[in-house]
């Protein structure tokens, strides 16, 4: 098994976790991989964007707010450097550049996710279609097929109307489901002619957590103690003034704790039913009244970390890695692929979130393929007092750990305090998928992976560009990605 050690932000070398036993090191003699590597035709690589982080024109062509617009207007310090999503990358106005630099990497396919803002201003159709923002995605998507690329179309990336949390509490009300059905349809009515990939939700979980648990990402509603939000969750911090950011996000944090104190420990797994439910209304929908015509294929996008134990020699610890992957991951795929949550979620999933037979049928097999973001691996720790109640109690975890018993750092750390590089940690999911869910699994995309780096003032255009961090850890992933295929 090969080691190595990599220097932290005190310049003092730390030993690196070793490659599992039977894993290969990927890319050992720096072999440039390619697409040519990747010998099947129809093989897509692409990038990934979210509506609100690149778009901008918030205000602009008929868009209204959505809970992220309500989080950094109202809330600046719930982002690090208090920027917000008003222009953004400004892809409204560049996505012709965008595109055609795109197709000028080698780029086959894009996917994208639409505002359900920007179309359905008022959250429901009844309330109003906006020719607007149906005519910039058309434009999109002509675009995307002008430079012979596949569009692969999310349809909810985290930016639900402001207005239908304020009516009902979005996602933690069933009425979420049939408005999602009705958003969901309109897009494959007006797209569905050119659009061959759908993806109803991505990363329910996050979703879920953040939003539920934690209380970091809109609709900040925390179910757990501010002390332990900030104790269990990764941060994001890649900003240029960590100190001041560090405050402000704490400052945020605690405002979404005194506006979320009537929130409940049950939350977030109702929350997680009804995404669920919704993804699982799109499907249903796209299945009956476009599949026959339109000939595309619908799934889900769900994140996972991969984990190992903190004592390889704990059988707690050996178990704690199974529930922290059942807590994030088989959350979502074990309701779709086998009717049921799994069997160490089963006795802390509330009543209100459990599913009555016939939404579980409907649930079951909603998917013609698996999304699946992967960007890091961390290390699992069993916690065997866990204080309070709720999902972070549920899944007795210390919490995410990133070194080992034996002092070993799981990866090279990146710019992001939750993102060390592991790309032998994918080919151990990716086995893992393959081991458990047998002959219910379906095709898998991997529809995100990526690097984080340090936002520094130094960073010029120039040497931002010359990245070469990034390249390796996309080579070193690549490898790994070959070898599980073959």
């Amino acid at each position: 098994m090969e080691s190595g050690k990599v220097s932290n932000d005190e310049d003092t070398e730390i030993p690196i976790f070793p490659y599992p036993s039977g894993v290969l090191p990927a890319n050992n003699d720096n072999t440039k991989i390619t697409r040519h590597d990747f010998r099947d035709d129809d093989f897509l690589f692409g990038s990934a964007t979210s509506a609100y982080q690149v778009e901008g024109a918030a205000a602009i062509g008929g868009r209204s707010m959505s809970v992220w617009d309500h989080l950094t207007l109202g809330n600046p310090g719930g982002i690090d450097d208090q920027s917000n999503g008003n222009v953004a990358a400004d892809m409204y106005h560049r996505y012709k550049e965008d595109i055609r630099m795109m197709k000028q990497m080698g780029f086959n396919s894009y996917r994208f996710s639409i505002s359900w803002t920007r179309v359905l201003p008022g959250g429901r159709w009844s309330a109003g279609v906006n020719k607007e923002g149906i005519e910039f995605y058309n434009n999109v998507i002509d675009t995307i097929i002008k430079y012979e690329m596949e569009p692969h179309v999310t349809l909810f990336h985290f930016d639900l109307p402001q207005c239908l949390e304020k009516e009902y509490e979005g996602f933690l009300n069933r009425k979420i489901v049939d408005d999602f059905r009705e958003y969901a349809e309109l897009c494959f009515w007006e797209f569905g002619d050119r659009v061959k990939f759908w993806t109803s939700i991505n990363e329910p979980w996050s979703y879920a957590f953040n939003g539920y648990v934690t209380g970091s990402f809109p609709p900040n509603k925390p179910s757990c103690t501010l002390e332990e939000a900030l104790r269990s969750m990764p941060t994001y911090k890649c900003s240029v003034d960590s100190k001041k950011a560090s405050k402000a996000f704490e400052k945020s944090i605690s405002i979404a704790y005194e506006c979320g104190k009537n929130c409940s420990p049950k939350d977030p797994y109702i929350v997680g039913k009804n995404l669920l439910l919704a993804h699982a209304a799109a499907v249903e929908s796209y299945r009956t009244k476009f599949e026959d015509s339109q000939g595309g294929k619908i799934g889900i996008a769900l994140n996972s970390v991969w984990y190992v134990p903190y004592d390889k020699n704990s059988e707690e610890d050996k178990k704690a890695v199974t529930r922290a992957i059942d807590f994030m991951f088989g959350w979502f795929l074990d309701p779709i692929l086998r009717g049921s949550y799994p069997d160490t979620m089963k006795r802390y999933i509330p009543h209100e979130a459990k599913f009555k037979p016939e939404e579980i049928e409907k649930v079951r097999g909603s998917i013609d393929f698996l999304g699946f973001n992967y960007y890091t691996t961390h290390v699992a720790k069993h916690d065997p007092n866990p204080q309070g109640e709720g999902y972070l109690a549920d899944r007795r975890l210390v919490k995410d750990l990133y070194v080992t018993k034996e002092g070993l750092q799981i990866g090279e750390k990146s710019g992001a305090e939750w993102l060390y590089v592991v790309p032998w940690g994918l080919h151990m999911h990716l086995k893992f998928l393959k081991d458990t869910y047998k002959g219910d699994l379906p095709p898998i995309h991997i529809t995100e992976n990526g690097y984080a780096d340090k936002n520094t003032k130094e960073n010029t255009a120039y040497r931002a560009s010359q990245d070469q961090s990034r390249v390796k850890y996309y080579q070193d992933h690549l490898a790994h990605l070959l070898h599980v295929m073959k």
